[in-house]
């Protein structure tokens, strides 16, 4: 069994303990191991190296020492997840960070970009364990700037202020952010008002690949549900994240 090095007492309404672990093949996964061998809801599990992250659809996620990369497990009261858990966090991740980086948005459904590079994402899984229902919440964000960094699609956010921020520091403010969006899932805040002030993508063309094919479109709202309202060839749609990839026209 794989031990963390290091094991802080968080004490917030959602987030109990952070365990510090040296080096992961993929947070997300190991939580899932983690759940299996007993580990505690409210369980940050924050690896310093992840070797074999993945983002959404199993993207690659490299992560190295200059990233911020970790997974909360969560045992859902009841066996019910959270609604719209994905864009409550992103938007609440966002709103806690503004102060330090007023350019930073959310594109829907789980990306982190300021201007036209993404800063990170988010990877939420569920699983049942023992006839429980268990949330995995990964996040993975560029906080400081690695080898080759300004040829990459990415932006860190030392990229954006010009020096580097401690990791810790960067974490502490998201877990604040993860507080407020479960808050938020809860009261079931409307999403609408938060997305055209936070979000990056209300109102602009976009590419959406849909199975084996894409068509153009232009996003115009998210629905109370997490649904993309979009107006094509076809007319005004709403489609769920599980359905389709936005990627922005150039």
């Amino acid at each position: 069994m794989i031990r963390p090095v290091k094991s802080v007492q968080w004490g917030k309404e959602i987030v109990k303990t952070i365990e510090i672990y040296p080096m992961l093949g993929s947070t997300n996964h190991f939580a899932r191991s983690h759940i299996k061998n007993g580990g505690a809801s409210g369980t940050v599990l924050w690896a310093l190296n992840q070797t074999e992250g993945k983002g959404r659809r199993g993207r690659k996620w490299d992560s190295d020492g200059s990233s911020l990369t970790f997974s909360l497990i969560w045992k859902c009261p009841l066996g019910t997840l959270p609604e719209n858990i994905t864009l409550t966090v992103g938007l609440a991740v966002v709103q806690i960070l503004e102060p330090y980086f007023p350019d930073l948005k959310v594109k829907w459904p789980n990306d982190f970009w300021i201007g036209e590079k993404k800063l990170g994402g988010i990877l939420t899984e569920t699983v049942t364990i023992g006839g429980e229902r268990w949330l995995i919440l990964g996040i993975g964000l560029n906080v400081n700037s690695s080898p080759g960094a300004e040829q990459s699609p990415r932006i860190s956010l030392q990229e954006v202020t010009g020096y580097p921020w401690p990791r810790l520091a960067i974490l502490d403010l998201i877990l604040q952010g993860v507080e407020l969006g479960f808050h938020m899932a809860k009261s079931k805040m409307e999403l609408s008002p938060l997305f055209k002030r936070y979000g990056n993508f209300i109102d602009r063309q976009i590419t959406i690949y849909q199975g084996g094919s894409s068509f153009q479109a232009q996003a115009l709202d998210v629905l109370a549900d997490g649904r993309l309202l979009i107006k094509d060839a076809r007319g005004e749609r709403a489609l769920l994240p599980e359905e389709i990839t936005v990627r922005f026209d150039p």
